[in-house]
């Protein structure tokens, strides 16, 4: 870990220790505990999140191909990058390399890495989607605590990932007059360019439904912000929850270079319920559940990729005994 990701994690566990103490640490715990049995209900949840991102995986490769990788391989391999992303001080990316080396080697490397980029932009569009119609629909009626310039600033972040997802898609399917890319890549990424402007301009719907599934499983933590709470003893109508998860989400996108969200997680959750004029160590108590119920699925996330490695080390291994 660098020197300013050190700072920054440093930072986020400082910020969470002195929320602890602020909001008297026993008194929150005792709220935490208060779920008790439900945090298996919410622990379980979670998989629905991992399932309709696999969906949106799925679509994201050629009808054809898309039986080459098995459903449940695919929410297996979801839940690996999300872990490895989750723990790993690299802003969402460490996960996206590893996904493609996880799949069958039946399937060709440039469909495997072509499928994790189209649902990488389509993942992005889904959650600059979700927050744009979450600004729009509740800045009206809930976001009186944030500012006029606030929100606007929020509506043009979405529309600049939509901008620039579009114009990286644009680019790298433009063409010269002579027929040549307009961005020269390496002949491995050529391949894997080949198959994704292939399937941009067979499958446009497809790409639609993929991303449809993304906004699905964004859509799904506003469930889990509405269960969590009732087990807190909160009870939220699905417009309030729905508005914590788009905040969430904006929070999120603001720290995504802190690992393991520490801290951020739980001051995000504070301002956010503060502003709606919620209970604001309710706020904390639902940040600590959420990011214990982080940790453990991304735990057992790495522990799987680290088996997959293994294994594929293992049979690396055994070929070269083989062929000596």
């Amino acid at each position: 870990m660098k020197i300013f990701e050190r700072l920054v994690f440093a930072a986020g566990l400082a910020m969470l220790g002195f929320l602890l103490w602020r909001f008297d640490a026993p008194a929150v715990w005792a709220q935490v505990c208060h779920v008790g049995w439900g945090f298996v209900v919410i622990l379980a949840l979670q998989i629905c999140d991992h399932a309709l991102n696999a969906v949106g995986w799925r679509f994201a490769f050629a009808k054809s191909d898309a039986a080459l990788a098995p459903f449940w391989q695919l929410v297996r391999i979801r839940i690996a990058g999300d872990g490895v992303n989750y723990l790993t001080p690299s802003g969402t990316i460490a996960g996206e390399i590893i996904r493609p080396g996880m799949l069958p080697d039946s399937i060709p490397a440039q469909i495997r890495n072509s499928s994790v980029v189209v649902a990488k932009f389509a993942q992005s569009l889904a959650q600059a989607f979700f927050v744009l119609v979450g600004v729009l629909m509740l800045a009206p009626w809930r976001l009186g605590f944030l500012s006029g310039r606030q929100i606007w600033a929020a509506v043009f972040g979405c529309v600049a990932v939509f901008v620039l997802v579009g114009a990286g898609m644009a680019l790298l399917a433009a063409r010269r007059r002579d027929g040549t890319y307009l961005w020269r890549l390496s002949e491995s990424m050529s391949a894997m360019r080949e198959q994704m402007v292939l399937y941009l301009r067979e499958h446009p719907g497809r790409f639609c439904l993929s991303t449809f599934f993304f906004v699905l499983g964004y859509a799904s933590g506003a469930v889990e912000v509405l269960v969590i709470c009732l087990f807190l003893g909160l009870r939220l109508d699905l417009a309030t929850a729905f508005c914590v998860e788009v905040l969430s989400i904006m929070v999120d996108a603001i720290f995504f270079m802190v690992p393991a969200k520490a801290g951020t997680q739980e001051a995000g959750k504070i301002a956010i319920f503060a502003g709606l004029g919620l209970p604001a160590a309710q706020g904390l108590a639902l940040g600590l559940v959420r990011h214990v119920r982080e940790l453990l699925w991304a735990g057992a996330g790495f522990a799987m990729y680290a088996a997959d490695r293994r294994r594929r080390e293992n049979e690396a291994l055994s070929e070269e005994i083989i062929h000596v």
